[in-house]
């Protein structure tokens, strides 16, 4: 009876260094019964010298080297038709069989079509099922996202891979492990949660996402799950602006009472607060805007066709303004020094303008005729002034350092009006708006 002897070389690379890459290996090699089966060799030995053999492996670099060498050595049995150098021991396999450099986001793969068990020696000297997937590593997002957008970064080289053998699997709502219906063979997942599960995606999972990624080969039933599950922190998504910010003018041309409003695609859920931030126009660097203020309103005002808007409750001078805004669930606030205000991107510049200044002139057109008469007219006339508005007026009686009402406030009857029944006097006049603006 000739003994089996399994001679396995097997290097495997331990990297100090930090691990960029991970590989991904799945390997299946024949039983070989030439030592038990009757055939006619003597002297056998078979081995492999395999860099990389199945699991996971860090990488410290992007590539990896692959090495598959397969020797098979025996003695021919002179008394049994013998192939080589009868009674004499021969290497038949001694070179090494694969030298690949593997990169980032490549597969190899190698598929042995010989018999299995091998009965009497190889008929290849590549007697192995072998995959490798090298993936760049990838870390659990630190921060919470929505599901808009993406889940990992997309790759430093800027273009989105796929991975063949590799899917993504999610913990479901009905307590198991699924593949991704969408995107599942992407790496990095560099998509959304809506780009993967559609409108419907709250339904898909309970809690915070948790992901996961398997390599398959056809060779083998068993697969290989990613060194880590990947939990991905949810958040609510800021609601989308919707239109053109709207302005509103400052009440009078003097005062410093500005409004605008803004309108967004979704409401707030409860215990969540918009956080609005707004900066105006630096003076002196005209392209600069510093930040000025803040609001964190906790319910919007809904308008139609599911949109909702909030308009600035404070009062802000006239000027050019943008803003940047997010949500916040629960208390506090988010200072304007926060890093996370860097990421977000302003909205388009709005002005508020000053409301147009209005003037008046007053002439007489008739004095009293007889000492106690009191016939005496005025005429005013208003010039300018913001559209739609009415004017009134108020006459006062000055005399010495006394001053007194004459006639108490007065509509106008239209852009002029006559002030009558005046006495021989000296008269102060005012004139204002309905909105209690005052000609200066």
């Amino acid at each position: 009876m000739k003994l089996k002897l399994l001679i396995v070389f097997c290097c495997i690379l331990n990297w100090i260094a930090q691990s960029q890459s991970e590989l991904y290996v799945l390997m299946k090699t024949p039983q070989n019964n030439t030592k038990t089966s009757g055939c006619r060799v003597g002297s056998y030995r078979d081995g492999y010298t395999i860099t990389y053999r199945q699991g996971i492996h860090d990488i410290s670099a992007n590539t990896a080297s692959i090495k598959i060498d397969y020797r098979e050595g025996y003695n021919d049995d002179p008394g049994f038709g013998c192939n080589g150098r009868c009674g004499q021991y021969q290497e038949y396999c001694d070179g090494v069989e694969v030298q690949r450099t593997l990169s980032q986001f490549a597969t190899y793969e190698n598929r042995y079509n010989g018999p299995d068990p091998i009965d009497c020696t190889s008929n290849t000297c590549k007697p192995i099922d072998y995959k490798a997937v090298l993936v760049p590593k990838l870390n659990t997002p630190s921060d919470r996202i929505c599901e808009k957008k993406l889940i990992f970064p997309t790759h430093s080289d800027g273009n989105n891979h796929t991975v063949s053998g590799l899917t993504w699997e999610f913990y479901s709502s009905n307590g198991r492990w699924e593949n991704i219906p969408n995107f599942s063979n992407r790496f990095p997942l560099n998509v959304s949660i809506l780009d993967i599960f559609g409108s419907s995606w709250g339904r898909m999972f309970d809690g915070n996402l948790q992901l996961r990624f398997r390599i398959d080969a056809t060779f083998i039933s068993a697969s290989i799950y990613s060194k880590s599950t990947y939990t991905i922190q949810l958040t609510e998504c800021s609601p989308e602006l919707v239109g053109p910010i709207l302005p509103v003018r400052t009440k009078c041309n003097y005062s410093n009472d500005g409004k605008f409003s803004m309108t967004v695609d979704r409401n707030l859920v409860p215990t969540e607060r918009l956080i609005v931030s707004l900066y105006n126009q630096n003076l002196g660097n005209p392209i600069e805007y510093d930040f000025f203020t803040q609001e964190a309103p906790t319910s919007l005002q809904r308008i139609a066709n599911g949109r909702y808007r909030h308009t600035w409750q404070g009062n802000l001078p006239a000027g050019n303004y943008r803003l940047k805004y997010q949500t916040l669930k629960g208390n506090g606030n988010i200072p304007d020094t926060d890093p996370s205000w860097a990421t977000l991107e302003f909205s388009p510049i709005f002005r508020i303008s000053k409301s147009d200044a209005f003037q008046y002139s007053a002439q007489i057109i008739k004095d009293e005729t007889c000492k106690t008469k009191a016939d005496g007219e005025i005429e005013l006339e208003v010039t300018g002034g913001e559209r739609g508005r009415n004017y009134s007026y108020i006459v006062y009686r000055v005399d010495g350092s006394s001053v007194t009402i004459h006639k108490n406030w007065t509509a106008f009857s239209g852009s002029n009006t006559t002030v009558s029944s005046l006495g021989k006097d000296t008269y102060r006049l005012q004139v204002r708006d309905n909105e209690e603006c005052y000609a200066r």
